[in-house]
């Protein structure tokens, strides 16, 4: 054997050695193209043909622009961008999110149309940032780094580069549980180079926030990256409700310049909160129940009292090594532990009907009607643990060229329950005037209370895209998932128990008649087993929750999405569109009460949705100092395979939504160079009255949402100064609702001041 040959033998096989001795973590990205393609790349085939190595949170240079159909997904099994991806898809970028001041989850997506939330959710309420996307459940659906999310939280935004919306069934990438979509973001990992940044908010409601940013190289191919936040608030225009939390992020990234790379990850994030569960829904003279706060109460008014708390603590480890073995074949790995713990209490308002609303429409002060027997009580902890192990390779057969990637992905979630037991608490509130102090009831978690709930996915995926031509492409997916849940109680008697092994297909054809340009078709399919989202359920309930029960055979849930589209860029690539055409056939929709628990009682185990829509975006440089990120979407939801509701419209589903954001750099027309930047920005955010949900009987009413919202900045140097404010026409929005029970108001109009420095 020759020196070179022995040299190439020896470089792969420490490169094997490498990749799988950091089995605790190992993963990453898209690896490079193969080097001995000679043939022009496409737009639509980047994955394949454009040579570029990354690291987590780096985007493609035309990204820049705002143009976030060049935003890089760090998803190792999808394709590389958003471009590429034939589906739509939803992006936040960092910009938009400073520029807004957008600090939780919930703000940042108020800029993704057709999500909706469910009664909790947003203020650091019952069930933590849960989402429904197009109307269908994406409440386990959270992923960071396109690893699992684990735990029920509210989520902050400090250690986020961006945040992407995949809407759709995507089962062939993310496996058994989603059936609208899945929301992933893209969190904040150490590069090359040093900077330093610190930011200090003081807002609305004596809202007082600090965010540190440090990322420190330590050579050329070792840095580190620190991030940490304070946030203490009450929320504006509602008694008593808090928002306090508290986090820390390091990562430490090894190889920044190696065909070889790995990024250790460690996020804590603490909160301690006051939570908000709403106000009542009323019951008018044409039968449909509408939010309270809408007919007469003030929207200030909560039922929040001096013993409620959320309080929650989440640690987040995350390992992830990519390695390209050859120059055709890349290896990446992603490993995952998380271990979370929460205690929550919160009162639950009711509806309010029949003499309770003939007595407050004519200025009376009835009591108050409590849900749940006023409010769960109950403490948490629970761990889970994600692995992903998957090969990617490039290469010819003849004159076709593919993309192949292959592997399995491993994750267990266990989640304990002890639920309270009170002594001494009265419910004694009235609608207009709540108490809130009172002398300290008991709170016990007795042993009797304990239920445990787990989780076990085991899924094997394969990819190929296949270019035939320049012009046109082939996308094939299929995985396969061996889903388990099992449930106990401290009562005795047997562990229960379900399984469901299902395969998740998607194909896609793409084909780019012009460069700028590319149009595709997309089918997709998505499974979700009963027991998917113990981590996220308010109550495990032996007879009726969302849990596994040897007596019934839960069907899982099936959700088909056909899906045509088109992406484009325009200006060199500084500006995207997409425009996308959609139905969604959803089989099977479970749903529950304000417990959380499963309604059971009906033939078939739920309802079905059909969902049709259009959705169409526009981001990115119109020009050099002109900047927008727009979307629009029309959806049309009905009920389907229901004995009592088919052909109601779906709940939870606006028709119209839309979501418009526009910056100016007015720098060149009103400073000199040596005066800094200045920058102005605003804009809108609607969607159109819609069913409270999940119940499909079309009884309660939800109105429309409006926020005008507007931002000035100004940069010198190392220093920065911006005002923010939101919702300027004080307009009465709703955060949530559930069914006809109760609805969340939103903050009226608020301000916010932020100063920074850089280095």
């Amino acid at each position: 054997m020759s020196h070179s040959a022995w040299s190439v033998l020896k470089t792969t096989k420490v490169r094997l050695a490498v990749a799988f001795g950091v089995s605790v973590g190992i993963g990453a990205t898209d690896g490079e193209a193969d080097a001995q393609d000679t043939q022009q790349p496409l737009p639509s085939d980047s994955a394949i043909s454009l040579p570029a190595v990354r690291v987590h949170g780096q985007t493609a240079p035309d990204a820049g622009s705002g143009n976030t159909n060049s935003q890089i997904l760090n998803i190792s099994r999808m394709p590389a961008t958003v471009r590429d991806t034939p589906q739509t898809i939803n992006v936040i970028p960092q910009e938009l999110i400073k520029e807004q001041r957008a600090f939780t989850l919930d703000q940042a997506l108020a800029n993704v149309p057709g999500i909706t939330l469910s009664t909790g959710e947003g203020n650091g309420g019952l069930n933590g940032d849960q989402f429904r996307i197009r109307g269908l459940q994406a409440r386990q659906d959270m992923y960071t780094d396109g690893l699992k999310d684990f735990g029920t939280y509210t989520r902050d935004t400090f250690n986020m580069e961006s945040v992407q919306v995949i809407k759709g069934p995507s089962g062939e990438y993310f496996g058994a549980g989603n059936v609208g979509g899945v929301i992933n973001q893209s969190l904040k990992h150490a590069h090359s180079g040093e900077s330093y940044d610190y930011d200090q908010a003081f807002g609305s409601a004596s809202q007082f926030r600090g965010a540190g940013d440090i990322n420190y190289q330590i050579s050329n191919d070792v840095a580190l990256r620190v991030n940490g936040m304070y946030n203490r608030q009450n929320v504006a225009d509602r008694d008593h409700v808090t928002a306090n939390r508290y986090g820390t992020a390091v990562d430490l990234a090894v190889g920044l310049q190696s065909k070889t790379s790995w990024h250790l990850t460690w996020q804590w994030l603490n909160g301690d909160s006051k939570p908000d569960y709403g106000v009542p829904m009323i019951q008018l003279a044409d039968g449909i129940y509408r939010p309270i706060t809408s007919h007469g109460l003030a929207r200030n008014t909560s039922y929040t009292r001096n013993f409620d708390r959320d309080r929650s603590d989440v640690h987040n480890l995350t390992s992830a090594v990519k390695s390209e073995i050859t120059r055709w074949f890349t290896l990446t790995n992603d490993t995952r532990l998380t271990k979370y713990e929460r205690e929550y209490t919160a009162t639950t308002p009711s509806s309010c009907s029949g003499s309770c609303a003939a007595q407050f429409l004519n200025g009376g002060n009835p009591a108050l009607a409590y849900g749940a027997g006023g409010g769960a009580a109950y403490r948490q902890k629970g761990w889970g643990a994600q692995n992903i192990l998957m090969g990617q390779a490039r290469f010819k057969t003849g004159f076709i060229k593919h993309d192949i990637k292959a592997g399995v992905d491993v994750n267990y979630v266990n989640d304990d329950r002890y639920y309270g037991s009170w002594a001494h608490r009265v419910n004694n509130q009235t609608i207009r005037d709540p108490q809130y102090a009172y002398a300290n009831p008991g709170l016990t978690f007795p042993r009797s209370g304990f239920r445990n709930a787990d989780a076990t996915d085991v899924g094997l995926f394969f990819s190929d895209r296949i270019q035939i031509t320049k012009k046109l492409s082939l996308f094939g997916t299929a995985r396969w998932d061996a889903f388990k849940s099992t449930y106990a109680t401290d009562t005795g008697g047997s562990r229960q128990q379900q399984k469901s092994d299902r395969w998740s297909p998607s194909g896609s054809i793409v084909y780019s008649p012009v460069e700028m340009a590319s149009f595709y078709f997309t089918f997709a399919r998505s499974y979700k087993p009963v027991g998917t989202d113990v981590a996220s359920m308010v109550t495990n309930s032996a007879t009726t929750g969302e849990v596994a029960q040897n007596s019934k055979n839960f069907s899982p849930q099936r959700s088909d999405l056909f899906e045509f589209g088109s992406k484009a860029d325009f200006f060199q690539k500084r500006l995207g569109a997409t425009l996308s055409f959609f139905q969604i056939n959803e089989s099977n929709s479970f749903y529950y009460d304000e417990n959380g628990d499963l309604i059971t009682g009906f033939a078939d185990q739920g309802s079905g949705r059909r969902i049709r829509g259009a959705e169409l975006t526009l981001n990115g440089k119109i020009t050099k100092n002109w900047q927008i990120f727009s979307s629009y979407s029309y959806m049309d939801g009905k009920v389907t395979n229901s004995a009592t509701a088919s052909g109601n419209e779906a709940p939870q589903v606006p028709h119209n939504n839309f979501s418009v954001w526009t910056s100016y750099d007015l720098t060149d027309r009103l400073l000199s160079k040596d005066w800094g930047r200045l920058k102005v920005a605003g804009g809108a955010q609607y969607a159109s009255g819609y069913w409270a949900g999940p119940d499909v009987s079309n009884t309660a009413r939800m109105p429309y949402n409006f926020s005008l919202n507007g931002t000035v900045s100004w940069e010198l140097k190392h220093y920065r100064v911006s005002f923010n404010a939101n919702n300027l026409t004080d307009h009465l929005n709703y955060a949530s609702s559930f069914s006809s029970g109760r609805a969340v108001p939103l903050s009226g109009r608020t301000f916010l001041g932020n100063v920074g420095v850089s280095f």
